[in-house]
């Protein structure tokens, strides 16, 4: 008996030695492992990592060796295997689009048309403008937010962009290889040691191991659930790629590139934008004055009231102003006359 409690505490003795150092490293495996949350809740913050320089970091290229004279050259083995890596690397897809178009409500149904076409669906949609408040300068917008089918990328992203005028576009790949490889083999060393502390808890015969070893398995099963929740989130951002839309109504396309265009198209592509704003511009007055009219009106009957009670002010106070002159000089006659007389008496 004392033999048999001797073995199972040198055991257990091992196995912590074993979960200090595990414990040790999982805290890299755990910062590894949270990137999966990054990439699922910002797949649109584009990484710039290069895995190709990665990968040459890690594994110098070895001399081939000569190959004999006249037989011929044999195809390279790094370029096989380069081929089946990239086959197998963990890629997130990402790209963002905009758009510009005159008709608005058409081009969002064939935007949904085409996503659905390619197996894809919308994740998110948003719209802005068309209120009451709206002009021509202040139109509508979308914002599509789809997830497509990796293996259907490419073809969803020629045929999206032949629906409209396209003012920008960007794509990105974000290669996860590495962290995904890092967390499926903590998940393997989680359940190897899952496995071992059930063995070891089967045979414990004392309360207090007992208790250590399942606080410790339910600490495995936490990690292991954590990290599994990673890799399910990598899988689903790398088996559906995310392309954000965005749609702004114009009331008409940009021109193309003028380094496309001949001298004489880019005259009349100037002459004829001059002429389409000195348009819309007329439009636009007349529409403003015909709709400002009654506002003018009433201005234009405040300053006329403001202007006529001025006028009144100021003929009043010139009256009052002549009044009082007149009566000085009729005050002042007498008094001169009586001088006059005096002097002529004496």
């Amino acid at each position: 008996m004392k033999k048999r409690f001797f073995s199972l505490a040198a055991a257990l003795a091992v196995l912590l030695l074993s979960l200090n150092s595990c414990g040790g490293s999982g805290s890299q495996y755990a910062a590894k492992a949270d990137s999966a949350n990054g990439a699922y809740y910002a797949a649109d913050e584009y990484a710039d990592y290069d895995a190709s320089w990665d990968a040459g970091m890690m594994a110098e290229p070895e001399e081939a060796p000569a190959a004999a004279p006249g037989s011929a050259p044999a195809q390279s083995s790094s370029s096989k295997s380069s081929e089946n890596d990239l086959a197998s690397r963990k890629i997130i897809k990402n790209a963002r689009i905009e758009f510009e178009t005159t008709t608005y409500d058409r081009f969002l149904e064939s935007l949904n048309e085409v996503i659905a076409s390619w197996g894809g669906y919308v994740e998110s949609s948003e719209t802005y403008g068309g209120g009451v408040y709206s002009s021509r300068y202040s139109s509508r917008s979308a914002s599509v937010t789809a997830r497509i089918p990796a293996d259907r990328y490419d073809g969803f992203i020629s045929s999206v962009c032949g629906l409209g005028a396209v003012t920008y576009r960007t794509e990105n790949q974000q290669d996860v290889t590495m962290s995904y490889v890092d967390i499926e083999s903590h998940v393997r060393a989680l359940e190897t040691e899952y496995e071992a502390l059930i063995e070891i808890l089967s045979k414990a015969e004392s309360l207090e191991d007992v208790i250590l070893l399942q606080q410790r398995i339910s600490e495995i099963n936490y990690e292991k659930d954590s990290y599994q929740s990673q890799l399910r989130k990598y899988d689903d951002l790398i088996s559906y790629c995310t392309v954000r839309l965005t749609v702004n109504e114009v009331w008409r396309e940009s021109t193309p590139d003028e380094k496309t265009l001949t001298f004489g198209e880019r005259i009349v592509v100037g002459l004829r934008e001059n002429f389409a704003d000195i348009g819309e511009g007329a439009a636009d007055f007349a529409v403003w004055f015909v709709t400002g009219l009654p506002y003018l009106l009433i201005w234009a009957a405040v300053i006329v009231l403001i202007v006529l009670i001025i006028r009144a002010v100021v003929k009043r106070h010139r009256r009052k102003r002549d009044q009082k002159l007149l009566e000085a000089y009729l005050n002042s006659q007498p008094h001169e006359t009586e001088e006059k007389k005096t002097d002529t008496v004496s």
